[in-house]
């Protein structure tokens, strides 16, 4: 009669400590909470920018390279050295 096969024993895996497992579901919940709550109301009350001050900066941009350019009026731009 031959004996019983001897079934290799694998090592058991460790358990994750404790504390380190508490840290990674407070980081966890933390990362949660900011994500639900989205931007601030500070963010939210911000004007929005607008395709006319887009455009109106660009056209600054290319009328005065290197400059600070100042709007006098819906069609007139001066252009500073320096911002005032």
């Amino acid at each position: 009669m031959r004996p019983p096969i001897q079934l290799q024993r694998l090592p058991r895996r460790k358990k994750p400590a404790p504390t380190r497992a508490f840290a990674f579901l407070v980081l966890l919940g933390l990362l949660a909470c900011i994500w639900l709550t989205g931007c601030s109301a500070q963010a939210a009350d911000a004007p929005a920018t607008t395709t006319t001050d887009l455009k109106r900066a660009a056209a600054a941009a290319w009328l005065c390279p290197g400059m600070h350019a100042e709007w006098l009026d819906a069609q007139t731009v001066q252009c500073l050295k320096e911002r005032p």
